[in-house]
């Protein structure tokens, strides 16, 4: 390419904390950055990360959707793209899909990769939308098997343009991850009790009222545990309204969005995954690395990290009392334990975040190429 770097702008539905935001940010600042310029820009005007992708010298952009109807989104995107003019547009989420597809096409970008990382989250609109945007994108970035196969059945994906990127994590340093987390001092829980953690969005398809159900028959057995759940959504409420049904609310906390989950992972007896869908399951790798056994549904791609009695244990969706024996499993039978956490280690240096960005780079070149761009 003759001198100058290649341009990836990178649209996403928001720059709340989520998955394709952190692998993001792991990601990106391994580009050689003589040879790549990145951009992020967020749909909507939630921009949570932003100073932790402009601390790591990405510049950040809000379209500023707050609203459903503001169309003239739409004619800001493509003000930006001319600005900019970037040689590939990587989208991210429905909006960023959609909306990247049909203003990157007009825009006359030279490559747009649209990335799905859901399973069954999408409405009938939504599906008939992406179908009909299809033929817009080069390429269809999938981070599992589970999905790839989701994407081409539900939403009329090509094959041929499925790039399967696998999620990337610093596993060396989630590995030497400490536990210097004042959790335990923040809720007032004793040493000698034990940790249960939930972590992800609280929404409905997080399943996380079958893991509270899960967890009420488990403190039958070992009642001298607490169960944290960090992070936030619309189910919060609810949830807590189902804790103090159950009467477990002395021994749930919900903690909000946390910046120290691989310090709370550390420091926890097992990570509960009780979600009715998954895409990929960032936090089962997390957990794997930081030698957190996990108990989770065998569900999307959560069996491409979760090997059952190998390197965790897989349950069915909504079964609150496979739920619960399998926790109590992990608990009470030490042998399956280390071996679960062993297996755990090694299975996760399958997702080092180099890999993905060696991935990454592969993908964009390969499409630039065929482009007749010269690289």
């Amino acid at each position: 390419m003759p001198n100058s770097r290649i341009k990836i702008f990178h649209l996403i539905t928001s720059l709340e904390t989520g998955g394709a935001q952190q692998g993001l940010l792991l990601g990106l600042p391994l580009f050689d950055p003589d040879k790549y310029e990145h951009v992020i820009c967020s749909v909507t005007d939630r921009m949570h990360m932003a100073p932790y992708f402009e601390k790591i010298g990405v510049k950040t952009i809000s379209l500023g959707l707050s609203k459903k109807k503001d169309i003239f989104v739409a004619w800001r995107l493509r003000k930006i793209l001319n600005q900019y003019s970037p040689d590939v547009l990587h989208t991210y989420l429905f909006h960023g899909n959609l909306l990247g597809r049909i203003i990157g096409s007009l825009a006359a970008i030279p490559v747009i990769i649209s990335s799905e990382r859901t399973i069954g989250q999408a409405n009938r609109f939504a599906r008939i939308l992406t179908r009909l945007t299809n033929p817009l994108a080069q390429a269809i970035e999938v981070n599992s098997t589970a999905v790839q196969q989701s994407v081409v059945q539900h939403l009329g994906t090509p094959e041929c343009k499925i790039r399967i990127i696998r999620s990337g994590f610093d596993i060396n340093r989630l590995a030497k991850t400490d536990t210097s987390t004042n959790i335990r001092e923040e809720l007032n829980l004793p040493n000698s009790s034990k940790i249960v953690l939930i972590a992800g969005r609280l929404r409905t398809v997080k399943g996380i009222d079958y893991g509270l159900k899960a967890f009420s028959k488990f403190l039958q057995v070992i009642p001298d545990t607490h169960l944290l759940i960090a992070g936030d959504g619309e189910e919060r409420l609810n949830l807590e309204i189902l804790c103090g049904s159950l009467n477990i609310q002395d021994n749930v906390h919900l903690l909000g969005v946390r910046r120290d989950l691989p310090a709370i992972l550390k420091i926890s007896d097992a990570l509960l995954l009780p979600s009715l869908t998954e895409g990929f399951p960032r936090i089962a790798v997390e957990a794997a690395a930081t030698g957190c056994p996990i108990v989770a549904t065998n569900v999307g791609g959560t069996p491409e990290i979760v090997k059952d009695g190998q390197t965790g244990m897989l349950v069915e969706a909504k079964n609150t009392k496979q739920m619960a024996e399998a926790l109590i499993d992990i608990f009470q039978n030490s042998k399956l334990r280390s071996q679960i956490i062993d297996g755990g280690l090694q299975k996760s240096k399958e997702f080092t975040i180099e890999s993905y960005v060696n991935s990454l780079q592969s993908m964009y070149l390969e499409l630039l190429n065929k482009h007749s761009y010269q690289v």
